[in-house]
């Protein structure tokens, strides 16, 4: 039987090697970043969900160096002040645009299972809108979810009808930020006084 006769028989996926053993060639997986926002005001959902962003809360208040607390932040959140999307990853790659929301609600039941970070943003009255902090999970920080996470707010943006996207984050990804055509306009710099 020919190599084209077997692959007809057991599938295109069929690798026949040198000594005439057959292996399946893995699938190409396709994922998509579905996110969604979490409604400000609504305990409940924000209780569901702390347990998973609190961490990454954390982080991020280490790293201002105390410029702000989880805490603070979860308050603002809760109060409209601030907003937060969340970043899920569907490893499936078949979910339609229109069912994205669908979907992003149905990873609330489970939170944890599929979350890989979330963005914190500030709607600003006129000049747009300010994401306030990214969070990453550690395991997928050497990917390009933030370009897909960034895409996906600059639409959201776009959508308000707000002129300007800005963004606060670490040193580190501020190359990956400019490709993605942000200019920096200015830098922060914080210095303890005291012990």
């Amino acid at each position: 039987m020919s190599l084209q006769g077997i692959r007809e028989t057991v599938g295109s996926r069929t690798v026949v090697e040198e000594n005439g053993t057959f292996r399946l060639q893995p699938e190409q997986v396709k994922i998509q970043l579905i996110m969604g926002l979490i409604p400000c005001q609504n305990q409940y959902i924000l209780n569901v969900i702390s347990p998973v962003i609190m961490p990454g809360l954390r982080e991020l208040e280490r790293i201002s160096m105390e410029e702000f607390t989880a805490g603070q932040i979860m308050n603002d959140i809760l109060f409209g002040g601030k907003q937060l999307h969340m970043a899920y990853l569907d490893r499936t790659g078949v979910v339609p645009k229109d069912k994205y929301q669908e979907q992003f609600v149905s990873y609330l039941q489970n939170p944890q299972e599929h979350f890989v970070g979330f963005t914190v943003i500030e709607p600003l009255r006129h000049s747009g809108f300010h994401i306030f902090g990214i969070y990453i999970m550690p395991e997928y920080r050497e990917t390009n979810l933030i370009k897909y996470g960034l895409s996906y707010l600059e639409a959201e943006a776009r959508k308000m009808g707000a002129p300007y996207l800005s963004a606060a984050t670490r040193h580190d990804v501020s190359g990956a930020l400019s490709k993605l055509g942000f200019v920096e306009t200015t830098c922060n710099y914080r210095k303890r006084l005291k012990e």
